[in-house]
């Protein structure tokens, strides 16, 4: 077992708030596994119903209402809404725009959608400068942000957000007046010798930054990067992560606090000559991640739920996903999360956990993958609940996907 750690190097911040984060000394590589009935209470599967409108291929992004499964295909461009047994309600596709992020305002009982204009075919040079200037009027050409009435879909009640501006900025809902954006992208023509990875706007001028860096002499960050954001339990709260970066943190409307700093192996850990680096191009910068396949560029896919802290490392491993019981200091590798009696060994969940909310995670899987399970394990004599079976019965493998709720026990066995 590889012991041999390093201390966590940390980029120049600022932070708001006393409190003292939490340690963690986290090696990927022994991490373990565990059967589904262990770290989950139930696994419900819901499968989409399938017909010529509502046939799509995967769900690219997921929204999870009291009354709307909502799914976003990227393939067809169509926003989907089905009722929560799976029964197809309706299609949305606009022919000017697709969408480029989807969120829920629950106060609002609105879906937030930020669309990007069809004809809009940029250059990457056209997107840096885009990007480098989010409160641009020239950014509405190109971009809109709506809110779509869940009261009553039917009527496609859409209304555009006013006075909005940071569209390229892929900006976040953070609380009824404010959003947070982050664009970490050196500019060695900039005006200001300092920028700030963090940024608090109303929509068109910013409020608050955190986090300064050398905006002109940081060669590293030639390829735009970004602070990712995570919505919590409680009302204006997120957590997000940053890139090189191996720390949690969580964000209010009146501090940052730090939460947990992650020491990883040292295989695994960017080392300090990176940052003094000087990549002549943004090709460089992308040949040299590829040659180091093994270091961890940021900690992201963060779901907080309960006791548990689900997250992945972004870094070129197949094993990516892992699982924090904040109860036990277990680490958990997701993908060692096997199939058991208790969910008649199904498959756990898709590529990620795509939504959650404060009474379970939602994922999604292939009908193909469905089907395939059940040809596989068919000699475990699975029994299924009366809606997989009748889904089985009754579909096919090209089939819509299936839902899958999972809901995490209090506390792991």
């Amino acid at each position: 077992m590889r012991n041999f750690f390093v201390a966590l190097f940390s980029l120049m911040t600022y932070v708001a708030g006393g409190q003292s984060p939490q340690t963690l000394y986290f090696d990927p590589a022994s991490t373990i596994g565990a059967p589904a009935s262990r770290i989950f209470e139930s696994i419900t599967y819901i499968p989409l119903e399938t017909t010529k409108q509502s046939l799509f291929g995967q769900i690219s992004r997921l929204v999870v209402t009291q009354q709307y499964f909502i799914v976003f295909d990227y393939d067809t461009q169509g926003l989907y809404f089905f009722d929560k047994s799976g029964k197809f309600v309706k299609k949305y596709k606009d022919d000017k725009y697709t969408i480029g992020t989807m969120q829920f305002f629950e106060k609002e009982n609105a879906l937030y959608l930020l669309q990007m204009n069809r004809n809009f075919r940029p250059t990457e040079q056209e997107i840096d400068e885009l990007i480098r200037n989010p409160f641009s009027k020239n950014n509405r050409k190109y971009a809109r942000a709506v809110l779509y009435d869940l009261s009553d879909i039917q009527k496609e009640q859409i209304k555009e957000i006013p006075d909005f501006t940071i569209y390229m900025a892929n900006p976040y809902y953070f609380n009824s007046k404010e959003w947070v954006y982050s664009i970490v992208l050196e500019d060695k023509d900039a005006k200001d010798s300092v920028d700030y990875e963090l940024k608090i706007s109303d929509g068109n001028k910013t409020l608050r930054a955190y986090f300064p860096y050398p905006k002109r002499k940081s060669s590293y960050l030639s390829e735009p990067g970004n602070i990712d954001f995570f919505h919590t339990s409680n009302t204006n709260t997120l957590l997000f992560t940053r890139p090189y970066n191996y720390s949690i943190y969580q964000l209010t409307t009146d501090s940052i606090t730090p939460l947990y700093n992650f020491v990883l192996p040292f295989e695994n850990t960017v080392p300090k000559t990176f940052f003094n680096k000087e990549f002549s191009s943004r090709n460089e910068l992308r040949e040299y991640k590829q040659t180091n396949p093994g270091y961890v560029w940021q900690i992201d896919g963060l779901v907080p739920f309960n006791n548990f802290l689900f997250f992945s490392l972004d870094y070129q491993k197949r094993d990516r996903r892992f699982l924090f019981d904040r109860n036990s200091n277990r680490f958990y590798n997701v993908n060692r999360i096997t199939p058991d009696s208790s969910n008649a060994f199904l498959p756990i969940m898709g590529w990620n956990i795509q939504y959650y909310d404060n009474t379970a995670l939602y994922s999604s899987i292939s009908s193909d993958a469905m089907f395939r399970s059940k040809e596989t394990e068919q000699n475990k004599k699975p029994v299924y609940s009366e809606l997989v079976k009748t889904y089985f019965d009754k579909s096919k493998s090209s089939a819509n996907p299936v839902i899958i709720i999972l809901k995490p026990l209090t506390k792991t066995k």
